[in-house]
């Protein structure tokens, strides 16, 4: 009798330190020569296995808040009577243009 499990448990996949800013990993030229480190804990700790879950896992192809707010916009009316912010299509006037000024200095 054969017993088949609808998505179970994967048998094989990538790691997920592969793709982890706490990752510290060190390859041979065997496949067999892998040595993966943890830095997310102090000392760091050895992982002896692909991870498939992970509670510290912080992606190193995604920007952190900090990098995001450095190269963000920031908007400031030109007129104080104006807010900052977004309108609906109908609340504009029809003869008004629309300005955007960025602010260099950053506040």
């Amino acid at each position: 009798m054969e017993i088949n499990v609808k998505d179970g448990t994967p048998l094989y996949g990538p790691s997920l330190c592969e793709s982890c800013s706490n990752a510290h990993i060190q390859k041979g030229y065997r496949i067999s020569e892998e040595l993966v480190a943890c830095v997310a804990y102090t000392p760091a700790m050895r992982v002896p296995f692909r991870v498939r879950e992970c509670s510290n896992y912080l992606d190193k192809n995604r920007e952190c808040l900090y990098e995001l707010k450095k190269i963000a916009w920031t908007i400031s009316p030109e007129r104080s009577k104006k807010t900052a912010g977004f309108f609906r299509p109908s609340e504009a006037d029809g003869d008004e243009d629309i300005e955007l000024i960025l602010d260099k200095t950053g506040k």
